[in-house]
């Protein structure tokens, strides 16, 4: 009987530390505070914490809200992304999240109305993670040609490197009485080394940051929706919507259009030469497709082929 009420305490009192351990944990995700939109790991393990919307407005908390990176499974906060400032839905604000395939490091980019204001790489290291800011040296690098805004765009690469590209510009309003500038930045960070080992910036025209801008969307075809009319669209969709598959067709020959202009006007001529027999031949296989859904699908895949050779 002794034995048995032993058991009986020791069972209790394990029940109550995990229980304890439980509330801990649920503490530990901030009040008020939601999973970002399209912020999740690949293996949808991570993912980036920003205040709701309705609590910023609500509370008047507008102002000084930091984000987190959290572990989604276990529902426990692995640590403040400092020098942030951002919740779901603000105006002219918006945070973009791109992980790593093996969702051991993702790059947040907080924008602002013209220009990203902050660039971070998070790397996960055990039950935390370090942070680098990547934004400061893409930032100077186009500083030393003009100050203007900054859009960046980033691709992990093999060997834990970190491919960025960036576009500045100048008069985002179009001021007649204002000056236009452009500017290309192409850089490579070593995530091991926290060097870039890659970095140069120099200026473009106006109709090559338009190709390039264009260009550098990947995420193109998730904002693209063939639907009879508006209640067809998912309620969160942000994008074009079309009537007809025929439709979407055309509008994606336009991107693929801007997208070979930006690649007709930064690969060696030599290199060029030989994508334009591969286009040619591509078109005809195209133009033979029966299908508009079939052409739609050819057609991403080229422009994903495209965009390849600019990184």
């Amino acid at each position: 009987m002794r034995l048995r009420g032993r058991v009986l305490i020791l069972c209790f009192v394990l029940a109550l530390h995990l229980g304890l351990a439980r509330a801990v944990a649920a503490a530990d995700w901030p009040q008020n505070y939601v999973v970002h939109e399209h912020s999740e790991s690949p293996d949808d393990r991570y993912g980036v914490l920003v205040l709701s919307k309705e609590a910023a407005i609500e509370q008047d908390q507008t102002d000084g809200n930091t984000t987190y990176l959290a572990n989604l499974q276990t529902r426990q906060v692995l640590g403040e992304v400092r020098e942030t400032d951002y919740f779901e839905g603000q105006n002219h604000r918006d945070l973009q999240v791109v992980w790593s395939p093996d969702s051991s490091v993702c790059v947040l980019e907080y924008e602002g109305r013209y220009g990203f204001d902050s660039v971070f790489a998070l790397e996960l290291k055990g039950e935390g993670f370090r942070q680098i800011d990547l934004g400061e040296h893409i930032q100077k690098s186009l500083g030393r040609l003009f100050d203007g805004y900054v859009n960046a765009y980033f691709r992990f690469a093999p060997d834990h490197k970190l491919k960025v590209r960036a576009l500045s510009y100048t008069n985002p309003k179009q001021l007649p009485d204002e000056p236009s500038n452009y500017a290309r930045f192409q850089g490579t960070f070593d995530l091991k080394s926290e060097k870039w080992t890659d970095s140069n910036a120099r200026k473009i025209k106006s109709e090559d940051q338009d190709a390039l801008t264009t260009a550098y969307q990947e995420d193109f075809a998730r904002h693209m929706i063939v639907a009879a009319d508006s209640t067809k669209v998912p309620e969160n969709f942000t994008g074009s919507m079309f009537s007809s598959e025929e439709e979407k067709a055309d509008a994606l020959d336009k991107i693929m259009n801007d997208v070979y202009a930006a690649v007709r006007s930064f690969l060696p001529p030599g290199r060029f030469a030989k994508v334009k027999q591969e286009q040619i031949a591509w078109l005809k296989t195209r133009d033979a497709t029966q299908s508009a859904e079939e052409k739609s699908k050819l057609t991403e895949n080229r422009i994903r082929a495209l965009q390849d050779l600019l990184w």
